[in-house]
């Protein structure tokens, strides 16, 4: 009876013993050091739309996306400043990764745009739906600090889908 009662208050002793430290859930990695080059120039595709209205070219409801914005990659320290932000994104009813991203600025603005087709194996090894080992993408933004909002350019540049959130 003794010992049944001895190894009922050990055990939990025990098991909090045999317990591994928390680990922390997101760990934002250090800021990359700054080049002195200015942002480059967008896209022929992309240059007509910064400084417009997302509603105003985009209008429909968002259409269903996977995705995230990751972080940011690269900073340009130089004329213009600002960053490189990067991220994955999957369009189920293509069933492909968005071809072109835009990033949209606290005022609802096209700030950027960018591409998709970087590999990123880790998405299709995570996620049994994605299918391409190349979702990921890459958008640079001549902003030195944000928040910003990355959406894929969907149905033949019809629509949009949101792929995520940063702030920097």
């Amino acid at each position: 009876m003794l010992s049944r009662l001895a190894l009922a208050a050990v055990l939990p002793a025990l098991a909090l013993c045999a317990c591994d430290q928390p680990k922390p859930r997101h760990v934002a990695p250090a800021p990359p050091a700054a080049t002195s080059e200015g942002v480059p120039p967008p896209a022929a595709w992309a240059a007509p739309l910064i400084g417009r209205g997302r509603a105003e070219l985009f209008p429909g409801e968002l259409k269903p996306c996977l995705g995230n914005t990751d972080v940011i990659t690269r900073r340009y320290a130089g004329e213009p400043a600002g960053v490189m932000v990067v991220g994955w994104g999957w369009e189920p009813a293509a069933k492909a990764p968005p071809p072109r991203v835009i990033l949209v600025d606290i005022d609802n603005r096209i700030a950027g745009g960018g591409e998709s087709g970087l590999p990123r194996p880790d998405v299709p090894a995570a996620i049994a739906e994605v299918t391409s080992p190349d979702t990921g993408w890459s958008a640079n933004v001549a902003r030195a600090k944000g928040p910003l909002d990355a959406f894929g350019i969907v149905d033949g540049g019809q629509a949009l889908c949101r792929l995520g959130h940063i702030e920097f």
